[in-house]
């Protein structure tokens, strides 16, 4: 991040010397215009972006325990998993969620996956007792049935929210599936 702002602040200090000078000699106003057209154009083309990426930050409710270049989701996947992040968080001000894989930025084949090809599908961890975030499978003794359950009860409320795929058959409305004995595997609508 520190590397991206860094040449951030670079290139705008190079460019405000040339628009600088063009707006003494040609127009102000002109130059303005040009300002906020760029702007409106960039972000609605951010906007339009197919896969965007999941802020690499914790405290938001959320911590991520996959690589960046794992984490690309749809613009409504990404708002929904900040959403439920931060809402969680006035529940269970102590324990934070943990995200996983998502898609690649241009999406296709994410192996072991068969699915996260498109932005849409998440891995997330079980929530433990102790809160650490580290792996937990419901086997385990760190394991904490009543918060995943509150954490899927979240995911559920949530209009985005297509599917949730667990191993906890004490937790209603999650659908056993091999192999996911160690995290939630959320589907979403869009």
């Amino acid at each position: 991040l520190i590397a991206l702002s860094t040449a951030c602040f670079v290139a705008f200090g190079l460019f405000s010397l040339p628009w600088g000078w063009l707006a003494d000699h040609w127009s102000r106003r002109k130059i303005m215009a040009i300002f906020f057209f760029g702007s409106a154009l960039s972000m609605a083309l951010a906007a339009a972006a197919p896969l965007i990426l999941l802020p690499q930050v914790s405290g938001d409710g959320y911590y991520s325990y996959s690589a960046a270049d794992r984490q690309w989701g749809t613009s409504a996947c990404i708002q929904t998993l900040l959403d439920i992040g931060i809402s969680f968080r006035w529940n269970l001000p102590a324990v934070q969620i943990g995200y996983g894989d998502i898609s690649f930025a241009k999406g296709g084949a994410m192996s072991p996956h068969g699915t996260h090809k498109t932005g849409l599908h998440v891995d997330i961890r079980p929530l433990r007792s102790d809160a650490k975030h580290l792996p937990v499978s419901i086997a385990d003794t760190a394991y904490s049935r009543e918060h995943t359950k509150l954490l899927v009860q979240s995911f559920q409320a949530h209009k985005n929210v297509k599917s949730i795929l667990f191993n906890d058959t004490k937790i209603s409305g999650v659908t056993p599936w091999a192999g996911h004995d160690n995290h939630l595997h959320v589907t979403m609508r869009k």
